[in-house]
């Protein structure tokens, strides 16, 4: 599948309409993955809801005077005459051209603009049976950015909430269509959606598209608009780690130092953690990390108990961690090493 358009970008169009029910695209900047999708919304007349994580992102596309909204290039490149309008608390964007009228003569709702962090507060006063896409912008959280806790569940009750049953009516799933930029490969909705190993598989293979089940993953890693980017002014003068996961698409925050495949006869297993094995070297002041089973009486659960008794009997691990003395099968051994010891 070509994921690129004759003009460097990628093909949004292409992208959603393969019609995969999730769709994850971490992406350099300005490569056209939020543009590109809010076009297509636009040009095929779709009202969707515009997901980002935090409520003051979604305050910014709700801007009466339109200044923080998505769609403003789009509008503005497409001459389609536009304004934000606010109702019942969730911001509307909207144009006045009749060719973009709806229903019963209302004004185009080209999305209605929600954050996660918030959902759960209006989620049973709406209806929202005519949604059938959502467009997750900016669904990895930049390091400077604070974390919601539990992210991939909050995102599931959103999801459940708006999809409601209609699969069992036989009608078909709302798409939603997650964009961001590649700073971390262990967030949380990654992580829920079980899709962390396969895009560091694809990372070392230099893979860019792959589909998993009814989830379709792509990673661009050989952008023309991304090599044409490296020589402007900025990326000739910002640090490598910057034009890592601005350009390279590389998940920066992630270090794969310790990411290893390690001989497991070598190693006695000392615990379990829900599906994590932690072994210890036999002869060695090391640990490794696995979900390969090894036999222990040691057991923690995966909940809030399981893991608060961990942490307190275990409590030399994240100190073994920082001081690199632990290896990892995967980087998603290390992401729920980091979850279960709230390293991250």
């Amino acid at each position: 599948m070509n994921i690129y358009l004759d003009n460097g970008y990628l093909d949004m169009r292409g992208i959603i309409e393969t019609g995969y029910p999730f769709i994850f695209i971490p992406a350099a900047r300005a490569t056209g993955k939020t543009y590109g999708g809010l076009k297509y919304f636009t040009e095929e007349h779709e009202k969707i809801i515009l997901l980002r994580r935090t409520q003051t992102e979604t305050d910014l596309q709700n801007d009466p005077q339109g200044d923080g909204t998505s769609f403003q290039p789009v509008f503005n490149d497409m001459g389609i005459p536009w304004h934000v309008v606010k109702k019942k608390n969730l911001g509307y964007v909207v144009n006045d051209d009749p060719e973009y009228t709806y229903i019963n003569g209302d004004p185009a709702v080209a999305s209605i603009n929600l954050a996660l962090s918030t959902f759960a507060n209006i989620r049973g006063a709406f209806d929202f049976s005519y949604i059938k896409r959502i467009f997750f912008d900016e669904f990895i959280a930049e390091s400077h950015v604070k974390k919601i806790k539990n992210e991939g569940m909050a995102f599931a009750n959103l999801y459940e909430s708006i999809n409601r049953n209609r699969e069992l009516k036989g009608e078909d799933p709302v798409q939603c269509i997650f964009t961001a930029n590649a700073v971390n490969m262990a967030n949380d909705i990654f992580m829920y959606f079980d899709i962390i190993s396969h895009a560091e598989s694809m990372l070392q293979s230099g893979e860019e598209v792959r589909a998993v089940g009814n989830k379709l993953i792509v990673i661009p890693q050989h952008s023309p608009i991304s090599a044409r980017k490296k020589k402007t002014a900025l990326y000739q003068a910002v640090n490598s780690e910057f034009t890592d996961m601005a350009v390279n698409n590389k998940f920066v925050l992630n270090d794969f130092t310790y990411v290893r495949k390690m001989p497991l006869n070598e190693y006695q297993c000392i615990f379990q953690a829900g599906d994590l094995f932690v072994y210890k070297h036999k002869s060695r002041q090391d640990f490794y990390v696995t979900f390969r089973k090894g036999v222990t009486k040691e057991i923690y659960e995966a909940n809030y108990s399981g893991l608060e008794k961990m942490n307190r009997q275990r409590w030399k691990f994240p100190g073994y961690y920082m001081d690199g003395m632990i290896f990892f099968e995967s980087y998603r051994c290390v992401a729920l090493f980091e979850k279960y010891f709230n390293l991250s």
